[in-house]
């Protein structure tokens, strides 16, 4: 009877936790929810540096944020898998964040978007590399 007992309460905690999410994914489904989340990234980063002359700084600390939350996903997704690093990608994109904070904001756009096009394109090379790395193929 007590050899039941532990089972059932072993059983409860088991689905318990994959109830809560405790699952981890396969290193497959790990590595295409990062594909995805590069891409996402990638996009982000196309939407921030593609600006019109009736775009504002505003609109481009908008863009940054829309590039943060892809970088939180990113994140996340990497942090599944053992053997993805994202320092480099990290750090290029703290590069990019102090840029757009230490924009002025009585700069102009073009001014705006030429201060901080190299900050992008870095942010850009390190997601590209990662995307390769991972040999991630177009969704």
């Amino acid at each position: 009877m007590k050899k039941t007992g532990v089972f059932l309460i072993l059983l409860v905690l088991i689905l318990a936790c994959a109830g809560a999410g405790c699952v981890q994914p396969s290193e497959e489904e790990a590595e295409t929810q990062l594909c995805q989340d590069l891409t996402e990234l990638g996009a982000a980063l196309e939407s921030m540096e593609n600006t019109s002359l009736r775009t504002s700084v505003g609109d481009i600390r908008d863009g940054r944020d829309q590039v943060q939350s892809a970088m939180e996903g990113v994140r996340e997704s990497a942090g599944q898998l053992a053997n993805v690093r994202v320092d480099d990608l990290n750090a290029a994109y703290e590069n990019l964040n102090q840029a757009v904070e230490d924009l002025p904001d009585d700069v102009t756009v073009i001014e705006a978007i030429q201060t901080i096009r190299p900050q992008i394109q870095a942010v850009r090379a390190e997601q590209q590399s990662l995307y390769d790395d991972l040999n991630c193929t177009a969704q």
